[in-house]
């Protein structure tokens, strides 16, 4: 088998084995959104530098997975130190593959990203020249689930906040918001996890949504589902409260008018009913319904011709008024 040597610390006591390198899929599989194309592959950056040795693992600029391993001289002191998983592998009672009897231990690893797991690495060791401070979606995504592994996000605090200046994440719901979602996740940015995050309890129709394959996201997306389905249980509720406050009253809230109550409640009984047939069916867990639909749906309730405006005269449309003032909405 081809052997690739990285040599991080050359005096290093460790041997970090990659085994079928770049074998990860971090770039999900989901419908899209509002008619947008499908997403794009998220490549790596190219191998500049020190990195060119992994050239040959990304032909055309795909990662590629040929039958070779990458082989990594590092320090075990460095590892300690920043990274709890190696800790527990170098220091626990059940230190990983060989004993001290040897000069050199070895640990495996499988199916990383090279250049991302070569990066982070680095920056463990503190060699930050040469690391790209420009780097695309996909080869962050790609760190980030190595930093996340091996529960190393300090070390890489720095780096991450320079590659992530002056990055926009996009407006609505795809596979970069999601691998955002993921990265933002990991780093601890609050902003921009907040900003995510709201994407997909507003759009998702369900934690079916995106078939996540090895981005390890699944958690994070089962607790937005979970907020997605109470807000629209929420939702539910105070329609039902609505209706029962309007069937209660002796009229509107402006005048009292029990005319302008009955048309308003024969809306939204209306209104219910045809949302109570659709298909599927508007029931907990609410999949195939976002947020996002069922506000949109309300806020499309019809508008009464009411028996009055809001000065107790019979009611007027007037031009520069936006919305009725008895309204469902309102």
């Amino acid at each position: 088998m081809k052997s690739i040597s990285y040599d991080i610390d050359p005096g290093g006591d460790v041997e970090l084995i990659l085994k079928k390198p770049n074998k990860q899929n971090i770039v999900p599989e989901g419908p899209t959104f509002h008619g947008n194309p499908v997403d794009p592959e998220f490549p790596n950056s190219p191998c500049l530098g020190r990195y060119q040795v992994f050239s040959e693992l990304y032909p055309d600029g795909e990662n590629e997975n040929p039958d070779v391993e990458v082989r990594m001289r590092v320090s075990s002191r460095h590892l300690i130190f920043a990274s709890r998983t190696f800790r527990a592998m170098l220091e626990g009672p059940w230190k990983e593959e060989n004993s001290s009897s040897r000069p050199i231990r070895q640990i495996s690893a499988e199916n990383w990203d090279a250049f991302a797991l070569a990066i982070v690495m680095d920056s463990i060791h503190g060699r930050h020249h040469e690391i790209p401070t420009q780097i695309t979606d996909g080869l962050l995504a790609r760190i980030a689930t190595i930093v996340d592994y091996y529960e190393c996000r300090q070390a890489m605090h720095l780096n991450y906040e320079v590659w992530a200046h002056g990055k926009t994440l996009p407006s609505e719901p795809c596979n970069a918001a999601l691998l955002w979602l993921h990265v933002s996740w990991v780093f601890h940015d609050e902003n921009r996890f907040r900003i995510a995050a709201r994407l997909f309890v507003r759009f998702s129709i369900g934690a079916y949504d995106f078939e996540t394959n090895d981005l390890p996201v699944s958690g994070v997306l089962d607790l937005l589902d979970g907020i997605r389905r109470t807000l629209i249980n929420t939702v539910s509720e105070v329609l039902d409260s609505l209706e029962q406050h309007m069937i209660d009253e002796d009229g509107c809230d402006y005048f009292k008018d029990p005319d302008c109550t009955a048309i308003v409640l024969g809306i939204l009984v209306r209104e219910r009913h045809i949302i109570t047939n659709l298909d599927p069916p508007l029931v907990a867990p609410f999949d195939g319904y976002s947020l996002h639909k069922i506000l949109r749906r309300i806020s499309r309730f019809r508008t009464p011709l009411s028996p009055h405006n809001d000065l107790g005269q019979p009611y007027e449309k007037d031009d520069d008024e936006e919305e009725h003032p008895c309204t469902i909405q309102n």
